[in-house]
């Protein structure tokens, strides 16, 4: 600097950037809703746009009018949280044939890729509304299988998550036999961020009983964990439906009972409901043996959140020289953020590896660096057995006891013998 300066004298140049790089899970409270929405309120809602809409604000719920998407917002709400929404207003179809209708719906609901409608807008929803949804869903319109095709939407919606990266899709299984279920879900035998919701759930919305999709239901149960428990780190099943009354169809279970509705319906890669409201749902629908290692969604959200969670913060220390120095603030920053997840139980161990292997000259000359990390996420507790056997020897513990309690009695008529 010497040598350009015209200053004689001291100056200081303030730069007050932190060296270490603070990481932390982002909010994956965020629901990404995609649903025609005929009564609502132009203005409020354009069609084919986003809007940010919070289930705390009533007057804006209300502007969403009579029908499926208000159904939502209060499933959603009845699970007793608040959260914002990324609302995608699909187009409504005035089609009278039901078939044709539904087709419609769907095709504006999947959307365009290339031009980012439908729900490829929710990729877009950080840079317009500043939310990233955490979880998508489309109620009334993923359980379909036109055309004895996998549902559309859902299959969109799926790559829409994997490209947040940190996103789980809820999607609503036929609901009129379990085997049905089971089918559908193995159109999605390979996707790590898909759960299945089976049946339909019964629930009063206020004006009597209904019959309504799980699936908003479900993902309000994911949301109310992750807020009580501060992240995406922990199982949300085993625990009841707050909104939900009873399953539409009955699914049976029974403790210790592997051929139980339920267990059957896990196993495909189905969640549903047992006991009236309890959410019996470990795992997605990834049951193909070259992914079902990855099933559970507590591990595999955890997973996710972790590989999300590092790419901002670290984009601080792009654009400066790359020295042993700051190469070392980059793992310093990644063990304090695993050494946090570690105590939180969020995983079980983990450990930074510099390769010089992966790292060659050619590597770092071209501005590259690899860092590798490798972790464990604790697992979620679903198979718990308990083996029960015999203890004959017992006997001879009990006939020890009986002896020396007899030979306290202190009675001269009472004789212990071998």
């Amino acid at each position: 600097m010497a040598g350009t300066t015209d200053f004689v004298g001291v100056r200081v140049f303030s730069d007050l950037t932190s060296t270490v790089a603070k990481i932390d899970t982002r909010d994956s409270t965020v629901l990404g809703v995609a649903l025609p929405a005929p009564a609502a309120d132009d203005a409020a809602f354009p069609i084919g746009e986003l809007t940010r809409l919070s289930t705390d604000d009533p007057v804006q719920v209300a502007k969403l009018g009579a029908g499926l998407a208000l159904d939502t917002v209060n499933q959603i709400a009845a699970e007793g949280i608040v959260t914002d929404i990324a609302f995608y207003r699909a187009q409504h179809s005035v089609l009278t044939d039901p078939t044709a209708k539904l087709e419609a719906e769907l095709n504006s609901i999947v959307g365009s890729a290339g031009t980012k409608t439908g729900v490829y807008a929710f990729l877009n929803a950080k840079a317009e509304l500043g939310l990233e949804p955490g979880a998508l869903i489309a109620p009334g319109y993923t359980s379909q299988r036109v055309g004895n095709a996998k549902n559309a939407v859902v299959a969109a919606m799926s790559t829409v998550a994997g490209k947040i990266i940190d996103c789980m899709v809820f999607a609503d299984t036929p609901s009129n036999t379990r085997e049905a279920a089971i089918a559908y879900a193995e159109d999605f035998a390979t996707a790590l961020n898909v759960v299945a919701c089976y049946p339909m759930g019964i629930m009063n919305l206020g004006s009597g009983n209904v019959t309504r999709p799980l699936s908003p239901n479900v993902a309000g149960a994911m949301i109310r964990r992750d807020k009580q428990t501060g992240g995406p780190y922990k199982a949300f099943w085993n625990r009841p439906l707050q909104g939900v009354l009873a399953p539409s169809v009955p699914v049976g279970y029974t403790d210790g009972e592997i051929s139980s509705d339920a267990n059957i319906l896990n196993q495909a890669g189905v969640g549903t409901i047992i006991e009236g409201n309890l959410l019996w749902a470990p795992f997605t629908t990834a049951s193909d043996p070259t992914v079902s290692s990855w099933r559970s969604i507590k591990r595999i959200r955890t997973r996710r959140a972790v590989e999300k969670a590092v790419l901002r913060p670290l984009r601080q220390y792009v654009s400066e020289d790359m020295t042993p120095h700051m190469v070392s603030l980059i793992y310093r920053s990644l063990d304090q953020f695993l050494g946090d997840l570690k105590t939180l139980g969020a995983i079980i161990d983990y450990e930074l590896l510099w390769s010089s292997s992966m790292n060659p000259a050619s590597i770092l000359e071209a501005g590259a660096l690899r860092v590798k990390m490798r972790f464990a996420e604790t697992p979620d507790l679903v198979d718990l057995q308990v083996y029960s056997e015999p203890q004959p020897e017992a006997f001879d513990v009990l006939q020890a006891a009986i002896a020396a309690s007899l030979s306290q009695l202190g009675l001269n008529n009472v004789r212990v013998t071998a």
